[in-house]
């Protein structure tokens, strides 16, 4: 004690000899360092080698006790020239404020805690025993956690948190006295945290006082994370690319990974998986799925090995406590890695399903124990069977079965299938079964009944013999089917003859007289069978198969002969399709549409109608009438199939000229007045585009002569098409267009109305679909004139030149039509172009005319251009010129270089011939250029046509052209 004394005396009188009393805050506030720096010091040296905390740093003197140490290099190295401060200055501060607390006595009470952690944080890599007693120093057992959390989680690191509490803990519970060295302090760490955690789980957490309980928190959570760690290493030890630090953090990812785990067949891993589930709570019956989901689908095991497996493990009795979800599971993940043809595993796959309570579970179609005494028969008498598709609800079972039925297996089949539904629900019955095994048995033949496929008649006729030994099998329905597909299928009419298919048909129909009149005793199963079915009896079938024979006799009728041996493919598909209809009125109407959409004469469909057998109650204005429907709903948007023909108004062309044609035969079998009377709805409705409607009222109008009133009324039609479509507040009615004049009214009306380029193209479809003027108009007058005129005043500058080629078109629409502009009007267009700086088509109107005069002003104009560029030029320009034969003319302007480029570019012998533009040239006295002009089409190279050389190339052309005649005898 008096020492003590004497120690605090002194260091008073110290730290009062100094005169400024302030001196240590100063120093304190310039060592603290800033927030987030390092502190620095004597420990940084080396740290780094041991971050992660993998080993026990300790000082070199205690190397020799501690398993696995890390000793700091520098702690053994005697190096001269590297200098280790004594002191790190996290020591200094500490020191510092213990001593200006002690000059307070105690009154300003230095906060310790920042630099214990901090020096704890540096001494751990290299001293764990110094940094525990850092920690062991904090005035709040609590704040250690912040130096727990900053560290690398290793086994160490976590142990020594671990350690930490159970000695905190155990010396609030049994308190040691500071003057002497506690035993605790001595005890084995591991030993120490076995005991303490042992004895704070024995009474809870809620049997502490709430100080403690806060400790018994914490070392419950380190030790939890210590297992974590402990068992995370271990799954990095079995190279499963398992992510030890996620799977310690992220709950979702351990979850997976147990489970991945037990994805296999290594006992040892299985075992671990089994562990982990335990530890963390995973579903035990989750982990037995995941392996049996395993075993089916990745293992590679076979089947047997499975089940060994399976009840080796005894899964079973787990999964057996959750029947819904072991159905789901097995439905959603195993089932469809099952392959159909795989009898053995979908057997055992069923077997689970019954076994496991989970046949009242689902929509089945078929119960579990049924499929497993059909898969039992299935692989013993049709082991190539695809058991899946069978049994896929949207699958037809029939096609499943017809590949594996033979003469050896049919029977035992056709007790199985009335436990299988088809595709509407409904059993199958033996008699669907026998339906398409007799087809196949028939065209393909079977091993043991017919072994080779028949090709010649009698070959058929015996298969078909065969094939009669089991109608009596068949429902009358089915038995239909099977006639049809032998007599009356493409196949049929490809491979079997005419009379073949008569004689099948008679020996059919013998058969039902003998079902009808010698009934045999069904039993109770087809009786139910029959009944379900599609209720066709014996009598139906009967008068089916006479009329299968009835038709077969008209295929010996001249006309469907001359179908059949016709040239043209388009008439033997008639023949052919005739031949498959077997006069059914569906068919035979169908095909009679067809032909009518195909433009064929209304006698030849007559003619059809006629030879079927009937009576069908058909007539061909029933057919027109159909088509015309068809093509008014293709030009309406609708899907109707127009025979692959992709236009309808070309499909309208054909039918109306078919009607035409009949119509000027004298037929009366459609008139023009049913046509228009099918179409006026269509064209009346302003629902529609305006074009179809008005090409369709053209093609009315140009295939019959109608009468007068017709024809007003056409011309009304087309008139209000147009006007509803862009002036659809003017109302138009009969009066409006009945005559020239009115409508010379109307026109007018509309044209000073209109000032977008939309109506006048509409203004052109009007002028288009009325009848052509037949009064003399001045030129000026001329409606087309007029309508050019104001195109080209009331349109935009910005759309000139797009007005310049709409006026060509319209120009080029009048050629050869009755309302083709005369040489003035084409001489005042010209002028309205030239009018609007628009030259090109100017000059190209003017080269089109055969007016020689019209020819002459595009040639003064030509003339006058000095520079020829885009504006004033293109190609069509080029070949007009040279198709108005004015080479010569233009040889004094830019335009001939231009024109001779273009002549050896484009050569169209058909359109100009160089030899005559190069005799033209020669006759007007250009020698050299017509040499040059040779030389050029020939090919010869630009060096070698020198003047002297195309003047004698032209001499020489001209001597073989014109040779002169010989001289006369003296």
């Amino acid at each position: 004690m008096k020492v003590l004394s004497n120690t605090t005396t002194t260091t008073k009188a110290v730290l009062q000899a100094v005169s400024d009393g302030q001196w240590w805050k100063k120093s304190l506030a310039y060592l603290r360092p800033l927030q987030g720096q390092e502190f620095g010091g004597v420990y940084q040296i080396g740290t780094r080698a041991n971050e992660g905390l993998e080993k026990q740093g300790c000082h070199p003197f205690y190397e020799s006790v501690i398993s696995n140490p890390f000793v700091v290099e520098s702690e053994v190295t005697y190096d001269t020239y590297q200098h280790i401060p004594v002191e790190s200055l996290a020591e200094v501060l500490l020191r510092t404020g213990k001593l200006a607390e002690t000059k307070t006595e105690g009154e300003e009470v230095f906060p310790t805690t920042e630099v214990l952690l901090q020096l704890a944080s540096d001494a751990l890599p290299n001293d764990m025993t110094l940094a525990l007693a850092y920690l062991l120093a904090l005035p709040q057992v609590l704040d250690a956690n912040k130096c727990f959390e900053k560290q690398s989680h290793s086994a160490l690191s976590l142990q020594l948190a671990a350690y930490y509490y159970s000695l905190q803990i155990y010396a609030q519970l049994a308190p040691c006295f500071r003057d002497k060295c506690h035993p605790l302090y001595r005890a084995d760490p591991k030993e120490l945290i076995k005991m303490v955690s042992r004895h704070v789980t024995l009474y809870g957490h809620e049997a502490w006082p709430e100080d403690l309980a806060a400790l018994t928190k914490q070392l419950h959570y380190y030790n939890e994370r210590l297992l974590d760690f402990t068992q995370a290493q271990v799954l990095q030890g079995l190279r499963k690319g398992v992510d030890v630090q996620r799977f310690t953090a992220d709950d979702q990812y351990k979850r997976e990974t147990i489970l991945g785990l037990a994805e296999t067949l290594e006992e040892n891993v299985y075992s671990i998986a089994l562990s982990l589930a335990q530890r963390y709570s995973v579903s035990r019956w989750e982990v037995f799925m995941t392996h049996l989901e395993f075993l089916f689908t990745d293992s590679g095991l076979s089947t047997v090995e499975i089940e060994n497996r399976a009840q080796s493990l005894r899964l079973f009795e787990t999964l057996k406590t959750d029947p819904d979800g072991f159905h789901k599971h097995m439905a959603k993940y195993i089932y469809p890695t099952i392959g159909g043809f795989d009898h053995e595993r979908l057997l055992y796959y069923f077997t689970l399903l019954e076994s496991c309570g989970c046949a009242d579970l689902g929509k089945y179609a078929i119960k579990p124990e049924t499929h497993v005494r059909l898969l039992k028969k299935f692989k013993v008498v049709a082991s190539g069977l695809d058991y899946k598709k069978l049994t896929d609800e949207n699958m037809n079972p029939l096609e499943a079965l017809e590949p594996i039925l033979s003469s050896q297996n049919i029977l035992s089949i056709s007790k199985l299938v009335p436990k299988i539904p088809g595709k509407d629900g409904r059993m199958l019955s033996p008699s669907s079964l026998y339906t398409i095994w007799l087809q196949k048995l028939f065209w393909t033949g079977d091993p043991h009944l017919i072994k080779q496929v028949p090709a010649s008649p009698p070959e058929w006729l015996h298969a078909y013999d065969v094939c009669m030994k089991y109608f009596d099998r068949l429902l009358p329905g089915d038995l239909i089917t099977v006639v049809d597909e032998v007599t009356f299928s493409p196949k049929a009419v490809t491979k079997l003859s005419l009379e073949a298919r008569k004689e099948m048909t008679g020996k059919a129909i013998k058969a039902v007289k003998h079902f009808i009149e010698k009934p045999r005793k069904r039993s109770s199963e087809e009786d139910t069978e029959e009944a379900g079915g599609s209720g066709v009896t014996y009598a139906d079938a009967l008068n089916h198969l006479e009329q299968s024979l009835a038709h077969l006799e008209t295929l010996d009728h001249s006309f469907i002969i001359s179908l059949k041996n016709s040239e043209q493919e388009t008439l033997q598909k008639y023949g052919y399709l005739y031949d498959l209809s077997r006069s059914e009125k569906e068919k035979v109407y169908n095909q009679a549409v067809a032909m009518c959409l195909d433009g064929q004469p209304l006698r030849m469909i007559q003619q059809l109608l006629e030879v079927a057998v009937g009576p069908l109650d058909i007539s061909p204005k029933e057919i027109v009438q159909s088509a015309v429907t068809k093509i008014i709903s293709a030009l309406s948007g609708g899907s109707d199939d127009l025979g692959g023909l992709a236009d309808p108004l070309h499909v309208l062309e054909g039918v109306v000229a078919a009607v035409h044609a009949s119509v000027d035969e004298g037929e009366e079998l459609v008139s023009s007045e049913d046509l228009l009377e099918w179409l006026r709805p269509f064209c009346a409705n302003d629902a529609w585009p305006v074009r179809p409607r008005i090409h369709v009222l053209q093609i009315l109008g140009q295939s019959f002569h109608l009468t007068e009133e017709d024809g007003k009324l056409l011309v009304f039609f087309r008139t209000e098409a147009i006007l509803k479509a862009t002036w659809p507040q003017r109302q138009v009615d009969l009066a409006d267009v009945e005559d020239e004049e009115k409508r010379c009214e109307l026109f007018t009306e509309l044209l000073e109305a209109s000032h977008q380029e939309v109506e006048f193209q509409h203004l052109v479809l009007l002028l288009q679909a009325w009848p052509p003027m037949k009064r003399e108009y001045t030129v000026t007058n001329n409606p087309w004139v007029r309508l050019a005129t104001a195109m080209l005043t009331r349109c935009t500058t910005e759309s000139k030149e797009r007005l310049g080629n709409e006026v060509l078109k319209i120009c080029r629409a009048l050629y050869n039509t009755e309302q083709m502009l005369p040489a003035e009007g084409v001489k005042e267009l010209c002028s309205l172009l030239l009018d609007q700086a628009l030259l090109l088509p100017s000059l190209k109107l003017l080269l089109e005319s055969p007016d020689e005069r019209l020819h002459a002003m595009a040639l003064d104009h030509i003339t006058a251009i000095a520079k020829v560029n885009d504006s004033n030029c293109d190609q069509e320009l080029l070949s007009l010129l040279l198709e108005a034969k004015l080479l010569v003319k233009c040889l004094s302007t830019p335009f001939y270089p231009r024109l001779v480029g273009h002549l050896l570019a484009s050569p169209q012998p058909g359109r100009w011939d160089p030899e005559e533009l190069a005799q033209q040239l020669w006759e007007a006295g250009h020698e050299a250029e017509a040499g040059s002009l040779l030389l050029a089409v020939r090919g010869t190279h630009r060096a070698l046509r020198t003047f002297s050389m195309a003047l004698g190339a032209a001499q020489l052309w001209v001597e073989h052209a014109h040779p002169r005649p010989p001289p006369s005898p003296p």
